[in-house]
């Protein structure tokens, strides 16, 4: 793979581009304004400064706030979209502030204000999702590539590797491969490099080549330790990125220190005081109103399931809610039997289980079993929107082999989650089909926000049909 000469640029300027951007942006913001509602604009003394130098003082500030200038090569372009339209956002509201303190508001006129709103945040999306997207076909097709040194074994090195060809677009590629063992007889795969050897052999092709950064996946093998390969890589002056081999879906990584100790936070729940109680007044506000609206369905759908077959309306069984502990779910029965959720060898409702009953098969077609929850939401038990609690047997079964189960409890659960939206829900005939689930209830931990919430209730509604759901 040759650098191109566009590769050559972006690689020893890459810094001096972001600047630029830093610059153009408040200039093209501040023209258009020109162009559009600062157009032929009296001068106003109250503001003590002109308007368009509140433009440019505005969009100088708050936009590098929202951390729209940091390198996206190995992130989501679908964050930095709303990353740039949040700091916009955040432009548009301070200068409306402005103007409506200084009572200028009546200056402006306002289909000009919109036009010039709506330009300006059409020219960041391009400047910086566009000119970005543009920089991943680039590289997509072989331009300003990164080439790594891969310390690790041969199958965290294939782990790896499948993630950048996977990702052509981020111009990352394996040029050599160490490790504290050789590959198995069966070989090497043909797109990875040849196995160069152990650590000594590494420092010596470190001497020798030129290569951009450094990626390992520690294993204790070889008699290699942990110290050792810190040494050597700290002995250059690459960068040097640590991919560990036990990561898995839905963990934090967030950097921290206990005294001059620093620590790496794998999981858990870090909502402010703030957050929580937002969240629960949303869940007590909704439940409450939600309750009162359905209220008469609720009351056809008892009656349905007391006609249909023999025993209760309810359906109340043990289930894991917020640090694990114990409580009560409720349900409109539909099934024939009543099951307890800590009998062992618990089986999950499958496709024509003779066990459901007919109004109970409609029941869980549309999700409208689950209303009674609502009751277990305004007790605190719950919440509207979480990870789905599972059986008690099921917990404890699947606990022992996915790794993270349990800390899908450091939230409550919910009546609906990230996973059921997602198509996880229903029966997991096999072990992916639950580590799948795990790993959205996870995800919706650590990007939780009220948002999120709300966007995963309307999902709720609108995909309230599941053919997974027996």
């Amino acid at each position: 793979m040759h650098p191109s000469p566009l590769g050559g640029l972006l690689r020893l300027h890459a810094s001096d581009f972001t600047r630029i951007q830093r610059l153009l942006d408040p200039l093209a913001i501040v023209v258009l304004f020109f162009i559009g509602p600062g157009q032929g604009l009296p001068s106003l003394p109250v503001m003590l400064l002109p308007p368009w130098a509140w433009v440019v003082a505005c969009s100088a500030f708050l936009l590098p706030r929202g951390r729209i200038y940091a390198s996206y090569r190995q992130r989501s372009m679908v964050n930095l979209a709303r990353r740039v339209t949040s700091s916009w956002c955040t432009v548009l509201t301070v200068l409306l502030l402005l103007t409506y303190l200084a009572k200028t508001t009546a200056l402006f006129s306002r289909q000009d204000t919109i036009l010039w709103a709506v330009s300006s945040w059409l020219f960041l999306l391009a400047n910086h999702v566009g000119l970005r997207q543009l920089l991943r076909w680039h590289r997509s097709r072989g331009g300003n590539s990164r080439t790594i040194v891969y310390w690790g074994t041969l199958d965290a090195l294939q782990t790896f590797a499948h993630e950048l060809r996977e990702s052509p677009w981020m111009g990352l590629c394996v040029v050599a491969w160490f490790g504290p063992e050789g590959p198995s007889p069966d070989g090497i795969p043909p797109h990875l490099p040849a196995f160069g050897g152990g650590l000594a052999d590494m420092r010596r092709w470190l001497n020798t080549h030129d290569v951009d950064r450094i990626v390992f996946s520690y294993l204790p093998r070889g008699g290699v330790s942990m110290d050792q390969v810190v040494n050597l890589f700290g002995d250059t002056s690459l960068p040097v990125i640590y991919v560990p081999h036990w990561a898995k879906q839905g963990m934090l990584f967030r950097t921290d220190q206990i005294g001059s100790l620093h620590c790496i936070d794998l999981w858990g729940s870090e909502a402010s005081l703030i957050d929580r109680h937002t969240k629960r007044c949303l869940d007590l506000s909704l439940s409450i109103i939600g309750g009162i609206l359905i209220s008469p369905l609720m009351m056809a759908i008892a009656i349905a399931v007391a006609l249909s077959s023999k025993g209760p309306i309810f359906y109340s069984q043990d289930r894991y809610g917020l640090d694990g502990r114990k409580f009560r779910i409720y349900k409109f029965r539909t099934m024939s039997v009543m099951e307890s959720g800590d009998q062992p060898g618990l089986k999950q409702a499958t496709r024509d289980d003779p066990r459901v009953t007919r109004v109970g098969r409609f029941l869980r077609r549309w999700s409208l079993d689950e209303l009674p929850q609502l009751m277990n939401v305004i007790r605190g038990e719950m919440s509207l929107v979480g990870p789905r609690p599972h059986a008690v047997d099921h917990n404890e079964y699947y606990r022992k082999l996915i790794p993270g189960y349990m800390q899908r409890h450091a939230f409550k659960p919910g009546i609906t989650g990230l996973a059921q939206v997602e198509g996880w829900r229903g029966e997991t005939q096999t072990l992916e089909l639950m580590s799948r689930r795990i790993e959205a209830d996870l995800r919706y931990q650590k990007n939780w926000n009220i948002g999120k919430d709300i966007k995963i209730l309307v999902k709720t509604f609108v995909k309230a049909k599941s053919r997974a759901a027996y």
